[in-house]
């Protein structure tokens, strides 16, 4: 199920979408779910779910949306410090390379900064380009090290929206 990005409804998630963040979770193609598990899903796939699909004041989430059916999630958990949190993302294979990723992206960082946050905090595996090439479009000012075999990234969430380079790109990702 391939749409433009103007057919998507972006919208917070809800306890009651569950079910829905669990199959898009369960299902992930080809190296998907390994870039996002750093292996295989996890045993308890169904109790991380329910903290992407919880939203309180350590847990946010933000879904991409067809019709009903749900194509892309970002979701941060507020860290110990309180002004960090930590990220992660999936897109439905068949709707990658949209920029969907991208616009979660910028939406999870506005309720990001609306709640008091200063920094996202992602672990990205070298070898996952579309990560890497997502996180190059954001077009925030990152900070990156390399630490037990992934690349950590802080996205520094400032202020201002995208600069007028993201919006040139977002503006030319949308006519294709």
């Amino acid at each position: 199920m391939t749409a433009a990005t103007s057919n998507i409804v972006f919208r917070e998630l809800r306890p009651t979408d569950r079910a829905a963040v669990l199959a898009l979770h369960a299902d992930p193609a080809g190296t998907d779910g390994y870039f996002r598990f750093f292996g295989p899903p996890p045993k308890n796939l169904d109790r991380v779910v329910g903290s992407i699909a919880s939203t309180d004041r350590t847990h946010c989430a933000v879904g991409a949306f067809i019709d009903d059916h749900l194509i892309g999630v970002a979701n941060f958990v507020v860290l110990d410090n309180d002004v960090s949190a930590e990220i992660a993302m999936v897109v439905a294979a068949g709707e990658q390379h949209h920029g969907i990723g991208t616009d979660l992206l910028f939406r999870l960082a506005a309720l990001g900064r609306a709640r008091g946050l200063h920094r996202f905090i992602a672990e990205v595996m070298p070898t996952n380009s579309k990560a890497m090439r997502l996180i190059i479009d954001s077009d925030l000012p990152i900070s990156a090290h390399r630490s037990d075999g992934a690349i950590q990234i802080a996205f520094h969430l400032r202020k201002s929206g995208p600069s007028s380079a993201s919006r040139r790109h977002r503006a030319a990702r949308a006519n294709t």
